[in-house]
């Protein structure tokens, strides 16, 4: 194998996980524009994903500036993360300098795996962030009125169903519950409440909640869409 069998061999592995991926790269930057040994983009449970691949297939181990270097590109691309794949290895000040970043540092024999485990947090990841979002926009569809010197009133706007509205916030906090399972490693993980709302129904692996969770975004989505739509024509009724 030499350089251009690595990207080829990399680029082939995305394409197989269902990904685009283009060796040789020119994208614009905010700032420059860069060559990217493998640019992949895809799309995982509704959010696309772009991500920056260098393929180093040297004699020598990878070192820190290399990394600090890629950390660059990817901010002024806007990619959600970069892999370097290094034939020998990493110098420890590399290994250091990618630690708790959006950098992954491996080896094209542990790139399958790699990417599994990439892709699964950066789902996780995502889907967080618009969990996150939702509850403060359903929040959002209430006013609060102080009625006393310590007391106050949350009422729906008008329009606004308020118990469909309860309902799915309750639906994002049982979510919430998953994810901080997940962060501490401890199956299974919740995704809903049930019928009872006294007994909570969870997934056994992240990859199942990941799929159940991104289907409870997407109708608490639709039902947010809807409550707008429905409060915008009663004001307008009103006016």
């Amino acid at each position: 194998m030499d350089w251009r069998k690595h990207q080829e061999v990399t680029a082939e592995l995305f394409r197989s996980l269902g990904c685009s991926a283009e060796i040789d790269k020119h994208v614009h930057g905010a700032r420059a524009e860069h060559r990217i040994d493998v640019w992949v983009v895809f799309n995982k449970f509704g959010f696309q994903n772009k991500w920056c691949i260098e393929c180093k297939y040297w004699n020598t181990n990878v070192p820190k500036e290399k990394v600090m270097a890629l950390r660059a590109i990817v901010d002024d691309v806007g990619a959600d993360r970069g892999l370097i794949i290094s034939k020998t290895g990493f110098q420890s000040g590399a290994v250091r300098a990618a630690t708790h970043t959006n950098i992954t540092l491996t080896s094209i024999e542990d790139l399958r795996q790699t990417v599994k485990d990439d892709l699964e947090q950066s789902a996780l990841h995502q889907l967080e962030n618009k969990t996150t979002r939702l509850k403060n926009e359903l929040q959002n569809l209430y006013e609060v009125e102080q009625t006393g010197p310590n007391s106050l009133v949350s009422r729906p706007l008008p329009g606004i169903d308020g118990d469909l509205v309860m309902r799915a916030t309750g639906r994002l906090s049982a979510v919430g519950l998953g994810f901080d399972r997940i962060r501490l490693a401890e199956p299974p993980y919740p995704v809903a409440f049930d019928d009872t709302g006294n007994k909570i129904l969870a997934a056994p692996t992240v990859e199942s909640f990941v799929e159940q969770v991104s289907s409870i975004v997407l109708d608490v989505e639709t039902l947010f869409n809807n409550e707008i739509k429905n409060m915008r024509k009663t004001t307008k009724t009103d006016a």
